[in-house]
């Protein structure tokens, strides 16, 4: 009987999983030519504990976004360090069978050595989260929720690692200010997929990356 129960319990676990993931949509018609170039990551929401243990000392990064022949897209992120200099990292978003969906298996190069405070990484290659980079063992599900292309995106990030489920909402901006749009975008699908407000961050402008990739 208690058996029983368990594969219960199990089976309705990953119907809510399966449930929440469905529930979260992907840009209509999303064109990767539009969204490339450079964005910066102003805001983030996370069940991540590596992210809200850091998430008050963490500082904007910036990504330039280019897309690849076969339909990836291949992604620069620079981040601010503490020693007032860049820290730059690569990462792929390996396109899925829908267009705006795609999958990460970790960034390359420095991905492996642990991030300095300030300069964290977190999955999908935002600088977001201590410790969090998934290594090629993660299954992650990344989807540009909602963008405009010109002003705001909204991606949603999903991590499945050694049991372990991490929900994340990133908000990209053309330029290093919150964008009202796209805020309230990411603000409505916060508790959609089992997020709340506390556990988001507006991150503070740097400008030691303003100028890497121009």
């Amino acid at each position: 009987m208690m058996l029983q129960m368990l594969l219960i319990g199990w089976v309705f676990a990953l119907l809510r999983v399966s449930l929440g993931q469905a529930q979260v949509p992907i840009q209509a018609n999303f064109d990767a030519s539009q969204f490339q170039g450079i964005w910066y990551v102003v805001g983030v929401v996370s069940d991540d504990q590596g992210f809200l243990d850091s998430k008050d000392n963490l500082k904007m990064p910036v990504v330039l976004v280019t897309p690849l022949p076969n339909g990836d897209l291949a992604l620069k992120f620079g981040y601010s360090m503490p020693d007032g200099g860049c820290q730059k990292t690569d990462t792929t978003f390996t396109k899925g069978a829908v267009d705006g969906q795609f999958s990460n298996e970790g960034e390359k190069g420095r991905a492996g050595r642990a991030p300095e405070p300030g300069g964290a990484r977190g999955p999908a290659g935002a600088a977001i989260s201590a410790g969090s980079c998934p290594s090629a063992m993660a299954q992650t599900d990344i989807r540009v929720v909602s963008t405009d292309y010109k002003h705001f995106a909204v991606l949603y990030v999903e991590m499945q690692k050694g049991g372990v489920r991490n929900v994340w909402l990133q908000l990209y901006a053309r330029a290093p200010e919150l964008f009202p749009e796209g805020a309230q975008k990411m603000q409505q699908l916060v508790p959609q997929v089992g997020l709340n407000p506390s556990q988001g961050a507006l991150l503070p402008r740097s400008d030691q990356c303003a100028g890497a990739f121009s």
